[in-house]
């Protein structure tokens, strides 16, 4: 079987962590300082903050910037559900807008459609390593006195036509650390912020309102435990000289996928623009018949995965408007097999058997 994703963490990984346990280094401690450190030298950036989820550094983020109960923020109709949950438990409501009619991302130009009294935030989502056009929705929040909170959950390493990291381009940005991400701890996530203030509020919101519990005896803040381990840090650090050969090799997946199903009429391309330093994450096409298409895949030993259904199709979010260029993306959005250790030949067997099984799918 070739799996829609395989990350292989590898034994120096192993090692790291069976060190750190028998140092005794187990919760939240020097090595998770360490990691952010790395994170933040990687990123550019002054302020790394880890913990426990992407889910949780979004929560994190609008927390440290007061988003709360009657507070709205927008968003676009294609993230995973994440985006609005972080929000919506610290009981806040969201606006659903429609994505770009070319890239399934928040679309700067309608952004006034979704705008209200209550609005007091963008979250861009930077989905699969696509860049949203950030210049733009700055420059809509600094207009109308808004908050900015990246969600680059997809996005580490990912970069706009300019250069610059996805993810470090407003207030606060947010990274995963899952399974299914460029560099995995398991579970974990992280929130990246430039200002000093703002670090430090981070750091006590994660840790019941202290930023050091040892020191800090006055509990100054509304918090919860949201911190990170000096486990998972360990596996986390022995991952990042691996990470200039995962980007490499997701490009070559990407290139590999993009060259060899150019024929291969029953699906379409939805395109990363690398050129311009975007980063895949994952190999997503369209496909007319996608249940169908899995299911012969899978008769040859093949998985592939249907992504995440648009956010307006979830009656809790209570979502208003039409969304016609989202809902393709909903009925017709896969991901073939990827993933920072797929190795590429097996990539290469399937673009060869997907030439020769997909010719009688109806086209796109």
């Amino acid at each position: 079987m070739i799996h829609w994703w395989n990350i292989d963490v590898g034994d120096s990984a192993a090692d790291a962590v069976a060190q750190a346990i028998r140092q005794r280094k187990i919760s939240q401690g020097t090595l998770s300082q360490e990691f952010e450190e790395a994170l933040a030298k990687q990123l550019g950036v002054p302020y790394v903050v880890c913990t426990t989820s992407g889910t949780t550094a979004l929560m994190l983020a609008f927390i440290a910037a007061g988003i709360g109960p009657g507070d709205e923020l927008i968003l676009p109709d294609r993230t995973y559900i994440a985006t609005a949950h972080a929000a919506m438990l610290l009981g806040a409501s969201v606006r659903l807008l429609d994505v770009r009619p070319d890239r399934p991302l928040l679309d700067p130009d309608i952004l006034e459609q979704a705008l209200t009294p209550q609005t007091k935030a963008v979250v861009p989502v930077h989905l699969n390593g696509r860049a949203v056009a950030m210049d733009a929705v700055n420059a809509f929040a600094q207009k109308h006195g808004l908050l900015v909170v990246e969600d680059a959950a997809q996005a580490l390493m990912s970069r706009d036509s300019k250069g610059r990291f996805l993810g470090t381009l407003s207030r606060f940005g947010c990274f995963s650390l899952g399974m299914a991400k460029l560099l995995t701890t398991g579970q974990g996530g992280l929130v990246v912020c430039h200002d000093k203030a703002d670090y430090e509020r981070l750091q006590k919101i994660k840790n019941q309102g202290v930023y050091n519990p040892s020191v800090d005896k006055h509990y100054a803040l509304l918090a919860g435990n949201f911190k990170f381990t000096d486990i998972q840090a360990a596996l986390g650090l022995a991952q990042l000289d691996r990470l200039s050969a995962r980007t490499a090799h997701q490009r070559a997946i990407y290139q590999t996928y993009r060259d060899g199903l150019t024929g291969v009429g029953c699906l379409k391309l939805v395109a990363v623009d690398i050129d311009a330093g975007e980063l895949p994450l994952r190999a997503e096409y369209l496909c007319r018949d996608r249940e169908g298409f899995l299911a012969r895949l899978l008769e040859h030993d093949i998985q592939a995965i249907s992504q995440i259904p648009s956010l307006h199709l979830s009656p809790h979010l209570h979502a208003n408007g039409q969304f016609p260029n989202s809902i393709v993306y909903s009925d017709h959005l896969l991901t073939l097999p990827c993933g920072p250790e797929q190795p590429l030949e097996r990539v290469q067997q399937v673009v060869a058997k997907l030439q020769t099984i997909c010719k009688d799918l109806p086209a796109w």
